[in-house]
């Protein structure tokens, strides 16, 4: 399914979402009314706003364990936080994520990383989905998440891909038994429009609850030829079956499309080797380049209780990736007066990732020694198809381009020359794994996590003419240990063992094979403000062997070559979030990581070593119904082969918004408002300029 390019979906759902909260206003119009002749007195709160909201986070052990409980660092993405900024998407999101560098290596291709390392653990309510590639491509919207939790570390024991990075769990929208809906429309700089709409309510009584959400975005860009359009429809059923039994079943798309996408990005360095410099604004990419990447999750989830304690729970998940381009990746050092020396190279390039993942587990709490455990028990089945083929273009192979490469006027080449035996990929895998983890409480004050996942994966099938067939097994362990040294205060520690698949293939075009090795975190987290505010402060380290680091590119197949090297890492990290007053909320968090190779050289240089981040919203007292905040992210200097590119710099984004009524809303984002200029991701040794200042209107009809 997809959505008609017309975009005339979006609107007619958003229609209908007013129409739906319409009625609804009336019919409790009439119940109200009811109730005020029955001389009933009714009582309405005002909205509450929370950052890095202390619930239960089930991402890094599946035990019901809250934030301060969890013997890892576990930073929270609030719905309101992303309101707030006016987020609406994951690579802005993670931003904000104190301690995770959104590494933007093209327009549409982002890896994510923490404490120095790929983010290859994702997660959509607590169910671990395979990771494939180690990168994002397209623009996943946030309008269906009300949360995204970030657990930092290794977190092996519920996916099968256990690094030293983190784990981020997309939490997704539920249906609320009250009615309830919204329509937001923003419009803002480079021809930036957005319109969102969300209902929900019981359908049946407690039988049928449901809620959709849509939304569509579109504009231009600062860049120099692009624009996106993204659509998104996100479905869901649930309610209960028995008293003992209940269900959800949920469906959703995220559509994007892209014109003018680069493919790499800007030079870096001159021919002297001396650093580029050019506008903001300047794009590698012809006007012909277009990106398509279509994102659709299926899931249905069946939970049943067993007695008061004991809860069995079945879930099935569909996952399919879509990705067309057409592209024009250029390569090479400039010369400074003449802007010659660069090649190109043009290509079409089709894929189609198919996921499918069953996880089945019990969960419950046993009473022994005077206290009450917990445990988890389940199984995770996976099986992967991943097809695609790239068509190049015999006009482009490589070939010198004149000094005219940034005004996009290349001509669009006839994609022409096609091998199947060496220009495409055909691979099937199955990821099975086990897994078992309990919490011991040895008294009132300390609690013992202990789990183990064994993990099996298969790999068969061909890669642009490398062979990928591989196996791997092992069993992943973790230990976790909490101590309340007094009330409020948390000693904690936790160790998992490093176990991560990697596709990747050697200088022989062989499967490179896995990553192994350790990873541990030990700290202290305190509550402040009775409870609404966490401050978390921490020590981590890993190493990794046959870590797999990007040598060169194979112009024959097209592959990117690896080798398989060793890593050491380890840094420190304090964390604040949540209310510390009455109507002040604070994210924020600072980070130090460093990262070794096995001669005890520095490694990763293109990653900052240090970052800083804040997100503030008060709710002012004084003026009912305004509420303003600002978000700061800094890092410090960055390298590539030993050359510092980007200084240390910091962004500085800032809001106001205003309640007229109890219903309508308006709000100001202004983002980068010191106007800063800097690089994006060095990675590829290539890079393109972040975005300028922009600004950004919103009205929300809340209901």
């Amino acid at each position: 399914m997809r959505f008609p390019k017309n975009g005339m979906l979006v609107p007619s759902l958003v229609a209908i979402t007013v129409s739906v909260a319409v009625n609804a206003k009336a019919a409790e119009q009439e119940a109200e009314n009811a109730e005020e002749t029955n001389n009933v007195e009714l009582t309405t709160l005002g909205p509450l706003y929370v950052y890095g909201e202390p619930e239960e986070t089930k991402s890094a052990t599946k035990l019901n364990l809250s934030v301060y409980e969890t013997p890892q660092t576990v930073s929270v993405i609030s719905e309101d936080q992303m309101d707030d900024l006016a987020i609406t998407d994951v690579a802005a999101l993670l931003q904000y994520a104190p301690g995770v560098t959104v590494e933007n290596v093209e327009t549409n291709r982002t890896y994510y990383t923490a404490r120095g390392f790929d983010i290859v653990n994702f997660q959509y309510d607590g169910v671990g989905v395979p990771f494939s590639y180690g990168l994002t491509q397209g623009q996943e919207d946030t309008a269906i998440y009300e949360q995204v939790e970030v657990v930092k570390g290794a977190t092996g024991l519920i996916t099968s891909l256990a690094n030293p990075s983190a784990t981020i769990n997309y939490v997704r929208k539920r249906p609320t038994e009250e009615t309830q809906a919204s329509v937001k429309a923003s419009a803002g700089s480079w021809n930036q429009h957005r319109i969102e709409g969300d209902v929900s309510g019981s359908i049946v009584g407690d039988k049928v609850k449901g809620r959709i959400v849509v939304a569509k975005e579109e504009g231009d860009s600062y860049l120099d030829r692009y624009s996106e359009e993204r659509e998104v429809f996100y479905g869901i059923l649930s309610g209960d079956i028995t008293e003992s039994t209940r269900y959800a079943i949920g469906h959703s798309i995220n559509d994007s499309h892209a014109d003018g996408n680069t493919s790499g990005a800007l030079p870096l360095f001159y021919s002297d080797g001396s650093l580029t410099s050019y506008s903001r604004s300047t794009s590698t990419a012809p006007d012909w380049a277009y990106q398509d990447v279509t994102q659709t999750r299926t899931f249905l989830e069946l939970e049943h209780d067993l007695n008061s304690n004991w809860m069995a729970k079945a879930i099935y998940t569909r996952d399919v990736r879509e990705k067309e381009w057409e592209s024009f990746y250029t390569t090479g050092s400039p010369d400074r007066e003449t802007g010659t020396g660069l090649t190109a190279d043009a290509s079409y390039y089709e894929a189609k990732e198919t996921e499918q993942i069953v996880d089945l587990f019990v969960s419950g709490t046993f009473s022994a020694w005077g206290q009450d455990h917990e445990l988890v028990a389940g199984v995770n089945m996976a099986d992967i198809e991943l097809t695609g083929r790239t068509v190049y273009a015999s006009a482009w192979r490589y070939d010198p381009i004149g000094s005219d490469w940034a005004d996009g006027s290349v001509a669009r080449p006839d994609f022409d020359t096609y091998d199947a035996s060496t220009q495409s990929t055909d691979i099937e895998q199955t990821q099975d794994s086990y897994y078992l983890s309990t919490r011991l409480k040895m008294n009132d004050d300390l609690a013992v996590l202990l789990g183990a996942r064994a993990i099996d994966i298969d790999q068969s099938g061909i890669s642009y003419g490398s062979n990928q067939d591989a196996s791997a097994s092992e069993v992943v362990p973790y230990v976790g240990v909490t101590y309340e040294a007094m009330v409020g205060t948390l000693l904690y520690g936790s160790y998992s063992k490093v176990f991560k698949a990697q596709t990747w293939v050697d200088e022989n075009l062989n499967p490179l094979g896995p990553v192994e090795g350790d990873s541990y975190e030990f700290g202290v987290k305190q509550e402040l403000y009775d409870g609404r505010a966490i401050l978390t402060l921490a020590h981590f380290g890993s190493q990794q062997d046959n870590f797999g680091e990007y040598v060169s590119r194979d112009t024959t197949s097209g592959l990117n070559i690896y080798e398989g090297v060793t890593y050491k890492s380890k840094g420190y990290e304090v964390e604040l979030s949540g209310e510390l007053v009455d109507g002040l909320n604070v994210s924020a968090g600072f980070t130090t990581v460093r990262i070794e190779d096995e001669d005890g050289e520095k490694a990763r240089t293109y990653i900052p070593t240090k970052q800083f981040s804040l997100a503030v919203a008060y709710q002012l007292p004084q003026v009912e119904g305004l509420r303003l905040g600002t978000g700061v992210n800094w890092q410090n200097e960055i390298y590539y082969n030993g050359k510092e590119v980007q200084g240390s710099y910091a962004l500085v984004d800032v809001f106001g918004q205003y309640d007229i009524n109890p219903n309508w809303n308006v709000a100001l984002n202004i983002k980068n408002i010191g106007d800063e200029k800097y690089r994006e991701s060095p990675q590829w040794g290539q890079s393109y300029y972040g975005p300028g200042r922009s600004v950004l209107g919103t009205v929300t009809w809340t209901y």
